[in-house]
């Protein structure tokens, strides 16, 4: 694949991304919950690898003008500006800095939430088994 092809596949991943992106009903709310950067690796056997999309958060005007508006309380000014990294490793470089800047231990909150998840799966198998068996 060269690099014009490479990059027309990429416009297309960006695109269809962002478009399942937009519609998730967790979008408007990512960076408010600290959710700054995204990234995703495109490829497939076939083509092989097409590349690692970054989208990052910034917090400028994005000059978008919106024929019917919501009405916000708090005016929110940002767009999510996007790179592309050509090669696995720089994908895997680039995710490894961002998560050395984080200010908890995105590693050691996966681990709680996956003991706290086995906590109450084990209550509630605990509970069923108490249950008597209807005859």
């Amino acid at each position: 694949m060269d690099d014009k092809e490479r990059k027309e596949l990429q416009h297309t991943m960006e695109t269809q991304f962002r478009h399942s992106l937009y519609c998730d009903i967790k979008f408007p709310y990512l960076q408010s919950l600290g959710i700054k950067d995204i990234l995703q690796g495109f490829g497939n056997e076939e083509i092989g690898f097409i590349g690692v999309l970054h989208l990052r958060w910034v917090n400028e005007d994005n000059n978008i003008v919106y024929d019917k508006p919501k009405e916000w309380s708090v005016k929110v000014k940002g767009v999510w500006k996007s790179t592309w990294y050509n090669t696995p490793e720089m994908g895997h470089k680039i995710a490894k800095e961002i998560e050395s800047k984080k200010i908890i231990d995105t590693e050691k909150v996966m681990v709680m939430i996956h003991e706290k998840f086995m906590k109450y799966e084990n209550m509630k198998m605990k509970s069923v088994e108490k249950q008597p068996l209807l005859n």
